[in-house]
């Protein structure tokens, strides 16, 4: 892991680097101590967070991190100051924590949690075609990824919900799947594939497992197997 420490007070950077080194030795630790070195160390390095303060001798630090965000949207950033009273403003320009001065190692740690979190976060990998053909009878129906769902089966036949009603099809739930784990599909139990661009709430549920609803079937509840959640949490970050 990489992370960078943006504080015009020499002190403060070498006490949030101690606790830092303190809690993960493997990791490496870059300082800038302005905005100009700030942006040098973002352009250059493949960093994993930011530790930045609000107030800096010559720029805010909530400006710095808009134009932090303008180079590279995802880089998450904890905003580590003094002054509790920039809260709000933090979490408006996308800061994922906010640590004050004096630094505890417990909200460090809960930092470089998340950071961790956010890296090995499964990212869900592009389509490589907005259709696909589903054989109905002797015809193949093409129908545009986006439109489906979910896919379930029903008395030996797979059902594919659709915004524009349900199509059944001889193909296989495993067949289906493969064909679509790369469009943003998963297969969250073993009768069922969820779009996940549709997900609209996910709900705790019995002996510590887990249901979904989607944004066209308000009323209809999904179940999620055990084994599904901890994929289910890294894609959603819940």
């Amino acid at each position: 892991m990489k992370y960078l420490i943006v504080d015009d007070e020499r002190i403060a950077r070498s006490e949030l680097k101690f606790c830092i080194k303190s809690i993960d030795d493997q990791c490496a630790v870059f300082e800038a101590e302005n905005v100009e070195s700030a942006m040098e160390i973002v352009d250059h390095s493949d960093l994993d967070g930011i530790f930045l303060d609000v107030q800096l001798a010559e720029s805010s630090g909530l400006d710095l991190a808009q134009k932090i965000h303008q180079n590279k949207p995802d880089l998450p950033i904890v905003f580590a100051t003094a002054y509790d009273k920039y809260a709000i403003d933090a979490f408006a320009v996308s800061a994922i924590d906010y640590v004050l001065k004096p630094f505890r190692e417990e909200d460090i740690q809960r930092a470089l949690i998340r950071f961790k979190r956010i890296k090995h976060k499964i990212s869900v990998p592009s389509c490589p075609s907005d259709k696909i053909s589903v054989w109905m009878g002797e015809k193949a129906l093409v129908i545009s990824v986006s439109d489906i769902s979910y896919i379930t089966t029903l008395d030996r036949q797979t059902v594919l919900v659709t915004r524009k009603g349900k199509l059944t099809t001889n193909q296989s739930l495993d067949v289906l799947e493969q064909r679509l784990c790369s469009c943003g599909f998963m297969r969250v139990q073993r009768a069922f594939i969820v779009n996940l661009n549709t997900v609209s709430e996910i709900i705790p549920w019995f002996n510590n497992s887990y249901v979904i609803k989607l944004c066209d079937n308000s009323e209809e509840v999904i179940p999620v197997s055990r084994q599904k959640v901890n994929q289910l949490r890294e894609v959603f970050n819940f």
